[in-house]
């Protein structure tokens, strides 16, 4: 991936990595804080902050990896992307358009341009539909010009695409493998011939050897149809495999944003850290990384910890974490973390 980085500034005087080159999509202090029922009148209104602060940008036909533990926000962000779940606040642009700004008509336009892969296979699609009804029905919202035969020619070659054969398109979900159906899920995200695409941990629910084939799937689909993709997952040896950069996630703020290579070879966040050292090794005689033991519980998102909120797991944490929330900065070409006891990278080249 060619591409040189710059930066550009947050409300609260942080910078956060941009790509100079124009960028696909382009987030920008989004925050999704989600309302809770209230007990009472008298009681005061509370939110989740599932997403507080993501700022990143996605260059076109590159792979991006979002990871973290389970209930850092994740599935919460990719969905807003897409305003799946509407953000609270911040901006998605998509191709230069804030589509925040969108009313749902408007949205509804672009929906066409961003589709999602969602987690698991056997809900996402309908036990009502056959899989060529399931595969041609965004065709017939966002391509409603097309004639039948053209849509059906479309739904069979969007299942060659996906390594099935157009036949299958009169059976129904239950009668496939969870592999196959995460295939027809592949290809209705496909149908619209769509730029962006959020495959939200869409091996997740599958057997190893068939996790392979969807992968392999997916790298083949980025390099013959110029793909953009965000790859939210928990499942760091897919990432190394299919990602071309990573962003870490912890209690809904961004930790890190590295290239692939960096992420592995050079972590710079103490929480990046204690994901890859908790990696298991293929066979005991090979070197693993020095194990760090990350104390406590993850703290809730409707109350997280005052300045970062890593602080109060972090083995390295001092008193002053507790008092800001830190801003990335730049570590490394293209290497961003949210650590405060990380040296930032001076862009004249010293450190």
């Amino acid at each position: 991936m060619n591409a040189s980085f710059a930066h550009f500034d947050t409300p609260d005087g942080g910078a956060v990595p941009a790509f100079s080159a124009p960028s696909l999509l382009e987030v920008e202090d989004l925050r999704v804080h989600l309302p809770l029922r209230r007990m009472s009148p008298f009681h005061s209104k509370r939110f989740i902050k599932a997403v507080d602060g993501a700022s990143f940008s996605i260059f076109p036909g590159e792979i991006v990896a979002l990871v973290g533990e389970s209930g850092s926000g994740k599935t919460t962000l990719g969905r807003s992307l897409l305003r799946l779940t509407p953000p609270s606040s911040g901006r998605v642009r998509f191709k230069g358009i804030d589509l925040t700004t969108l009313t749902p008509k408007e949205m509804r336009s672009f929906r066409r341009h961003m589709q999602m892969v969602f987690q698991d296979p056997y809900s996402s699609l309908s036990p009502r539909m056959n899989v060529g009804e399931i595969v041609g029905e965004p065709l017939s919202i966002h391509h409603a010009h097309l004639t039948s035969r053209a849509r059906i020619e479309r739904v069979a070659e969007v299942f060659s695409q996906v390594g099935m054969s157009s036949t299958h398109g009169s059976r129904y979900p239950h009668s496939f493998s969870g592999g196959q159906r995460q295939r027809i899920a592949i290809a209705r995200a496909l149908s619209t011939e769509p730029d962006f695409i959020v495959a939200d941990e869409p091996i997740s629910a599958l057997d190893v050897s068939v996790q392979a084939q969807i992968l392999n799937l997916l790298l083949d689909l980025k390099d013959k149809l110029s793909l953009t993709m965000l790859f939210i997952s928990h499942d760091l040896r897919a990432v190394s495999h299919i990602a071309d950069r990573v962003i870490v996630m912890y209690l809904g703020r961004i930790m890190e944003i590295a290239p692939s290579a960096m992420f592995w070879d050079a972590p710079a966040h103490p929480y990046t850290e204690a994901l890859l050292a908790a990696l298991p090794v293929e066979h005991p005689s090979l070197r693993r990384r020095d194990r760090v033991f990350l104390k406590g519980e993850v703290p809730s998102a409707l109350s997280p910890p005052s300045g970062c909120v890593f602080r109060t797991r972090c083995p390295i944490a001092s008193p002053e974490c507790a008092t800001a929330s830190p801003a990335l900065r730049q570590v490394a070409p293209g290497h961003w973390t949210a650590c405060i006891k990380r040296v930032p990278f001076d862009l004249k080249g010293q450190f």
